[in-house]
């Protein structure tokens, strides 16, 4: 009886180290299954440059994501004295030009959904559009009838300036005048 435990538990062991052998040659002869399931220990540095590379992306992504918080607190002050009649659509829609003019993105958004003869007429059919989405309520119908007088001021003076070749509007760096956020200063 005990030789009979004793082959038992060597069958036992000869079993599972052939398994494990199985499941090695497995997992390095597929170098994609053995890194799907988090087995590939082997590639330490590789996964430390994943790690650092993902941490670097998630610092970038923080940082974007807190000046765009920033600018919309921003903008929203904007557009909260212009509701609050402390500022015209042409001071309101300059201030826009400005913050705008370092993302070409947004540029390039407001060209293509806004009408209007110039870059500034566009913009500043953007900015009525943000104010009205905050209309007060029961203020709407008011601030939309000042909004559109404004425009049709700057329109009939022509105070819209020359539409601006693309190229100006499209600073080559990526430069941010607002500069980073005081809660992100390091």
């Amino acid at each position: 009886m005990f030789a009979n435990l004793l082959t038992r538990s060597r069958l036992l062991t000869s079993g599972a180290a052939l398994a494990a052998l199985a499941a090695l040659a497995l997992l390095t002869g597929h170098p994609t299954l053995a890194k799907s399931i988090g087995a590939d220990v082997w590639n330490v540095p590789a996964l430390n440059d994943q790690l650092r590379e993902s941490s670097d992306l998630s610092a970038q992504l923080d940082d974007e994501d807190e000046e765009i918080r920033h600018r919309i607190v921003v903008k929203e002050a904007i557009i909260g004295q212009l509701i609050a009649n402390h500022a015209t659509l042409a001071e309101t829609t300059a201030k826009f030009i400005e913050l705008n003019a370092s993302r070409p993105e947004y540029v390039t958004t407001i060209r293509a959904t806004y009408p209007g003869a110039t870059y500034e007429e566009k913009a500043a059919r953007n900015v009525i559009s943000y104010a009205l989405a905050r209309a007060p309520a029961g203020g709407y119908d008011a601030l939309s009838r000042r909004l559109d007088a404004e425009l049709q001021q700057m329109t009939d003076r022509r105070t819209l300036s020359p539409p601006t070749p693309q190229a100006e509007l499209l600073p080559a760096t990526r430069a941010r005048p607002l500069g980073r956020c005081p809660s992100r200063q390091r």
